[in-house]
């Protein structure tokens, strides 16, 4: 297994370099005598739009499963994956910065049992200042950008700490319970549950954090991974999940992970006792503007955009490849000039990273052939807002 990760790790470095390479110095086509590059674009603008015109099959409601081949040969793109739920009412949003994240709500949120309250936000932002200070001066540095413009909050009675962030993130910590489960977090048995087989774990999990989160406006979240962590005499759980907005939560698989980017999301740690750590980045923005989306793109309308995508050599297929994941959820797009993040809902057919990077023949068709392994559709436009 360690000779096989090393193989895709390089693989996939490899493709990387490659792609660094290509889009440096890559010219753009060159148009023909007659303009056919951009005839091209507009035929499949075109194409794309008269779709989504089309009415979608009415009995996709009563399908459980997607099975489908789009494309031929070598160059097409396997998805088979459980049909998800689309909700009734879908939104076209804009999050700004959350004022109502105040002191006096921190402490509602710490829930401190001594009242030995200590408040440490100047502290907090001369260090977070000071670390970015630091990185502007490094040779390597780190490039990211941030939603929210609030300075750093802080309190802390001894027992328990809580934080809030940019107006827009919350952070909250039991420091005895998060020794007893950091001790054992990397010897412990690790088991990563599957929804379908721990229901009552997923079910519990949302209501403990719904409960806490709640008391600073998140009523609503969307668990996409729980982990067990078991030792001799401890075992505590993992939760990942993002924020959800009438039942659909946000795309997970990418992470803010260069500047320009925003992904909302939330990491918790639960025992038998309770919370024992808590942090949501960038989850708390505040609805300023929310249009109902009268129209949402159908199943089979979005394989026929896969498919115009396909052949225009906007996404890339594998016979070899197969995804396994199409979740329905929201893709937020940074605006940084205004400091807002939009929402928009979108179809995310993909096969998770962490799976194929495991598999080294679904590793070789996914970095050697470049394939597209992942692909987010505006589910209203059918634009490609994302694929890698």
């Amino acid at each position: 297994m360690y000779r096989t990760r090393n193989k895709v790790l390089g693989l996939v470095v490899v493709t990387m370099l490659m792609a660094v390479g290509i889009c440096g110095c890559q010219k753009a086509p060159e148009d023909s005598a007659d303009g056919d590059t951009l005839h091209a674009k507009d035929s499949v603008e075109d194409e794309v739009g008269t779709m989504v015109n089309d009415s979608g099959n009415e009995m996709e409601n009563e399908r459980q499963e997607i099975n489908s081949i789009i494309g031929t040969g070598d160059n097409a793109i396997r998805i088979q994956a459980q049909m998800p739920d689309v909700p009734e009412n879908v939104y076209h949003m804009v999050l700004g910065e959350n004022e109502t994240l105040t002191k006096d709500l921190l402490i509602e949120f710490l829930g401190s049992e001594t009242g030995n309250i200590k408040d440490l936000s100047e502290e907090a932002q001369k260090e977070m200042e000071q670390s970015k200070a630091e990185n502007e001066q490094g040779e390597e540095r780190a490039v990211f950008s941030v939603f929210g413009n609030a300075p750093i909050c802080k309190l802390s009675d001894g027992q328990k700490t809580a934080g809030f962030s940019y107006g827009t993130g919350a952070y909250y910590q039991d420091e005895p319970l998060y020794e007893k489960c950091a001790s054992i977090y990397k010897s412990a048995d690790e088991t990563v549950l599957e929804e379908a087989n721990s229901e009552n774990i997923y079910m519990e999990a949302e209501k403990i954090l719904s409960t806490k989160l709640s008391q600073i406006g998140m009523a609503e979240i969307d668990i996409y991974k729980i982990t067990q962590y078991k030792g001799e005499s401890v075992t505590f759980y993992e939760i990942e999940f993002t924020p959800s907005y009438e039942g659909v939560g946000m795309i997970h698989e990418f992470g803010s992970i260069a500047s320009g980017e925003i992904f909302p999301l939330g990491k918790a740690w639960i025992c038998e006792e309770g919370i024992v750590t808590l942090s949501v980045d960038a989850c708390l923005g505040k609805v300023e503007t929310q249009e109902k989306c009268e129209t949402v793109l159908s199943w089979s309308q979005i394989e026929k955009m896969l498919e115009t995508h396909l052949n225009s050599g906007k996404i890339n297929g594998s016979s070899q490849a197969v995804l396994t994941e199409a979740e329905f959820l929201y893709y937020p797009i940074f605006k940084e000039a205004e400091n807002k993040l939009e929402l928009v809902p979108a179809w995310h057919i993909y096969t998770p990273m962490s799976v194929w990077m495991e598999n080294e023949e679904l590793a070789e068709a996914f970095v050697a052939n470049g394939s597209t392994w992942s692909i987010c559709v505006n589910a209203v436009s059918g634009e490609i807002v994302r694929s890698e």
